[in-house]
Order: structure tokens, then sequence, then C-alpha cells
């Protein structure tokens, strides 16, 4: 009995171990994603965080982190798809359905796009970039000057100066 009890304790003890273990090796590969991406080095942050990802799938940072690598790398398609995953999984995750919708304008998927900016502004009405996005979405493929004038002016009353240069002079 006494021997079970050790060898229990021994496996169990080896187990705790072996899990610190891998999370500190996905801590490390994170990190060096993290450090590949702030050098500009977006291939090889998305070499990093797709190992980390193959080790544990999920953290959904490591799934942001890799979609923002490929969107620095115009890859919108992988780029969506990790987003896609993410909100699958927790849809109330604001910065990735606004990633998502920055990945669907650059794709020209505009009425996507303005969907994903308008659910997250219903979500967060003091995301000035969700304003920002939006507005410059109604100007340049919708054509609707009026929307664009609100957004915008709630983009800058938010906080974010660069409203100002897409705004048209009408808005003022």
């Amino acid at each position: 009995m006494k021997f079970t009890l050790i060898v229990l304790a021994v496996v169990f003890t080896s187990a705790i171990v072996i899990a610190q273990d891998e999370q500190d090796q996905i801590q490390e590969l994170f990190g060096k994603g993290l450090n590949a991406f702030n050098k500009g080095n977006y291939g090889e942050a998305v070499v990093f965080y797709t190992r980390c990802i193959e080790r544990d799938s999920l953290t959904m940072n490591v799934w942001f982190n890799r979609a923002s690598a490929y969107l620095r790398l115009r890859e919108y398609g992988n780029a969506k798809s990790d987003l896609d995953h993410i909100l699958t999984i927790q849809p109330e995750l604001l910065n990735a359905r606004m990633q998502r919708a920055v990945v669907h304008a650059e794709m020209g998927l505009v009425q996507l796009a303005f969907s994903d900016v308008s659910d997250v502004i219903k979500q967060d009405s003091t995301f000035p970039k969700a304003y920002l996005l939006r507005g410059r979405l109604r100007l340049r493929s919708m054509q609707d000057t009026m929307g664009a004038c609100d957004d915008l002016k709630h983009a800058f009353a938010a906080g974010d100066s660069t409203a100002l240069r897409y705004m048209p002079e009408k808005c003022r």
C-alpha cells in the first residue's frame, strides 16, 4: 500500500514538473514571437506563434498575435482564419472582432468589415478606432458622407485625432 502511494506521488509530481516545463517552453516561444514581431520580423513571429499553438491551442492571445503578424505580412486569409477561430471560441473579444474588421476591409469585404466594426461599437461605444474605421468605410466604399461624418466626429471626440485627416470639409 505504501509502495503504491509512493509510486503515485512520484508519477503525480513528475506530471506537474513536465507540465510546468511545457508551459515554460511555451512562454519562451511566445516571448521570441513578441521580440520578432517588435523587430518587424513578422514571418519569424508567425513561426514562433505557430509552435506555441502546436503545444497549446487554447491560448487566444497567441492566435491573436499570429493574426496580427499575418496582417502585417498582408496574408489576409491566414489572419482571417485565426481571427475566425478566436471569435468562434470567444465571440466577446472586441480586439479580435476589430482586427477582423480591418482584415475584411483589406480583403475588400466591405459589408463584413462594416458588420464587425458595428458590432464592436454596439458593445463598446467608446472605441475610437472602431468609429474611425466605420467612418472610413462609409466614405470610401459606401458613399455615405453623413454617416461617415458622424462616425469621424465620434472618433475625434473619443480622442482619435487622426479622424481629422479623413474628415471631409463639410463635416467640420
